[in-house]
């Protein structure tokens, strides 16, 4: 998820007017070390995430200077400065890139394979940050299905490149006669700088999708601290003022180093990222880029071994997150657990196939110039697109050729299509959807135009929604659909619910409010993970007390791994198709307390013919067992949702609970007159 400088030592000998830096260098290291850590879950990196924040602040530092040294001597062109990244990241990236293909090809299934390739072109053309904040919802694909997913921060990186020079080249040009081009560029980047860090903040507490987390606007802020720095010692160079003696002190690169070590110690929580626990991180690596400390040739950051890494770093990081993917798939199917051996052997051949790529990828096109031209280079690239645009079409016309693979574990595949139902009425955790209609509408058409019953709730409540139709349409059911991401229905209370998410909060006040505003909807269908039996409670007693009628959903099944994965690993083991998987109906896997204490706060309305009770349980358990596979297809999608393939099997319960709630309702009429 994370990346790695993309930024070699040789770039430093060009953008530092110093030469190159080891301690510069050594904080490449420290930080793809981190990252390494971190994703490969070694012990005593649980904050390694924040090694590419710190990269952020190292290549905003190389490249700002990079840009305004050449403006200074009039020859900057910002053609030369994108061909001059372009040959730094491009043909590494490259072949990664086509190398991930290659292996999918041998162990990804069909959709999963055609969404690898999509996001293979998207990092081509460094636009993955955007297809992987599109692709980060609450049913997003696991990390761990995305072998390119850490070409997001690459992306990101390239559009900084973009911007940055155009931006301060511009201001650099049209700065004011009492201001001097490297003060216009200097004021520029402390508002830019000002701004990012403004929007991350508040993007931090409002977007509960997290989709930020990809967003340039969110991270612009941190490469232009380490531009600030570089424009800051340029401008002082230019006025013949020595940098201020504190900042050149031993002791703040050591604090520096303390700070950001401590960030990759430290356990920082990962959501809300970044956000204001970004600023240490970012804090210390400006500290040590700005103390210019511990970068003589005996000093332990000139260790050779620590060099070494700094140098390979760049293709470290391309290559570890894929070895991590394909390796944990690869252990997985053959029942091998993922220990400090087995990690170990990740590291090793992360760091060899890093080193491999920097001395015949990097080096070679970097160094080799007379060959490799600009119109080569252009030409290479332009021609390996190509091909790979040409086999994504193939493989769209194909569908994503099933062939490959043994027939057997493409039910495993349809089951793992994780698409909810209705998804365009599906609300985000932003509260937003496609849909345009404030609740899309299921089940019969109405003659009055009301709607007589509304599913709310979240994900769970949604995963019934083709039964509910379908139920709902045989009994003459108008319905409307009130579901949204990560968020149970509930009555909202400011003390009980000070931690939900905002948006969720309100989605549920304007939901109840909708409902209880009318006489209709007058069935009401909930659905959730529900988050205490109290809370069931309260919000069953305000729609009964209301007239409303209850259909209330019970809890399935939690099954704790992701189903379609293991049903692919099993049979994948036994080289055949298991076309039934029943487990024992244990507590947990049943959630039997939580479901009793559910039953207990309900039982207070037995004798009331408004609430009808919905469990599931009935369809997929009995006689002591639970079905994940039955007959061929999995019940499940997931660690939990049901599948949609057999969603079907619950149209007889919605069916029964739709009669009694119309039984119910009829009663109440003949009542009042």
């Amino acid at each position: 998820m994370e990346k790695a400088g993309a930024t070699s030592g040789a770039a430093a000998k060009h953008a530092s007017p110093d030469g190159f830096r080891l301690d510069i260098n050594a904080l490449r290291a420290l930080s793809v070390i981190a990252v390494v850590g971190f994703h490969f879950q070694i012990p005593g990196f649980a904050g390694g995430f924040v090694g590419v924040d710190v990269f952020l602040v190292i290549t905003g530092y190389l490249m700002t200077a990079k840009v305004l040294n050449e403006l200074k001597l009039g020859r900057f062109s910002p053609w030369t400065f994108w061909m001059m990244r372009m040959r730094r990241i491009y043909p590494a990236l490259a072949v990664l890139t086509i190398a991930s293909v290659i292996v999918g090809w041998f162990v990804t299934l069909p959709a999963e394979y055609l969404r690898h390739l999509l996001q293979a072109l998207s990092a081509l053309t460094f636009l993955s940050n955007f297809a992987f904040k599109s692709d980060s919802g609450y049913f997003a694909m696991a990390a761990q299905t995305k072998p390119l997913l850490h070409t997001w921060s690459l992306s990101l990186e390239w559009q900084f490149y973009f911007f940055m020079p155009l931006i301060v080249g511009l201001v650099w040009r049209l700065a004011l006669r009492t201001m001097s081009g490297i003060n216009a560029v200097v004021v520029a980047l402390q508002v830019f700088a000002a701004l990012s860090l403004a929007w991350c903040l508040w993007a931090s507490q409002q977007d509960a999708t997290g989709s930020f987390f990809f967003s340039l606007q969110a991270r612009a802020w941190e490469p232009l601290a380490g531009g600030l720095i570089a424009a800051a010692e340029i401008r002082r160079r230019s006025e013949g003022t020595a940098d201020p003696s504190w900042l050149q002190s031993p002791l703040v690169a050591l604090a520096g180093w303390v700070l950001v070590a401590g960030c990759v110690v430290y356990p920082l929580p990962e959501a809300r990222w970044p956000g204001v626990l970004t600023i240490p991180p970012i804090l210390g690596a400006a500290m040590i880029v700005a103390a210019r400390k511990g970068a003589g040739e005996g000093s332990l950051l000139g260790l050779s071994p620590v060099q070494r890494i700094g140098d390979w770093s760049y293709s470290i990081y391309l290559w570890h997150w894929p070895i991590w993917v394909f390796a944990l798939g690869w252990l997985a199917v053959r029942g091998y657990d993922v220990g400090s051996a087995q990690k170990t052997m990740m590291v090793l051949a992360s760091l060899a196939l890093g080193a491999l790529s920097y001395r015949y990828v990097e080096q070679p096109v970097r160094i080799r110039r007379e060959f490799w031209t600009p119109r080569r280079l252009l030409a290479g690239s332009g021609v390996s697109f190509a091909l790979l645009a040409s086999f994504v079409s193939l493989a769209f016309l194909n569908h994503g050729f099933p062939g490959r693979l043994p027939e057997y574990l493409l039910s495993a595949e349809l089951a793992r299509r994780t698409s909810t139902p209705r998804d365009e009425c599906f609300r985000n955790a932003n509260s937003t959807k496609k849909a345009s209609e404030i609740y899309c509408s299921f089940g019969s058409a109405s003659v009055t135009g009301r709607p007589s019953a509304i599913l709310w709730g979240d994900s769970f409540a949604n995963q019934y929604l083709e039964p509910v139709s379908s139920a709902a349409l045989g009994n003459g059911i108008h319905g409307l659909i009130a579901t949204q991401s990560a968020c149970r229905a509930f009555v909202d209370d400011a003390a009980v619910n000070a931690g939900d998410q905002p948006p969720c909060r309100q989605f549920n006040r304007s939901t109840l409010d909708f409902v209880l505003g009318q006489t209709e909807p007058s069935i009401v269908v909930l659905g959730s993970i529900w988050g205490s039996a109290p809370e069931v409670s309260v919000l069953v007693d305000r729609l009964l007390s209301a007239g409303k009628t209850v259909v209330f959903i019970m809890p399935l099944l939690h099954i704790g791994f992701d189903l379609p994965q293991r049903w692919i690993e099993n049979q994948m083991r036994a080289g055949k198709a298991i076309d039934e998987w029943k487990v024992e109906a244990s507590p947990g896997l049943t959630m039997s307390a939580f479901r009793n204490e559910i039953a207990q706060v309900l039982d207070r309305y037995r004798d009331n013919p408004h609430l009808v009770v919905v469990d599931p349980l009935s369809v997929v358990c009995e006689h002591g067992y639970c079905y994940l596979v039955r007959n061929g297809q999995a019940n499940f999608r997931d660690t939990a949702h049901i599948s949609n393939v057999n969603a079907s099997q619950y149209r007889g319960l919605f069916g029964a609970a739709f009669k009694a709630a119309l039984r119910a309702g009829t009663e109440a009429e003949k009542k009042k007159d």
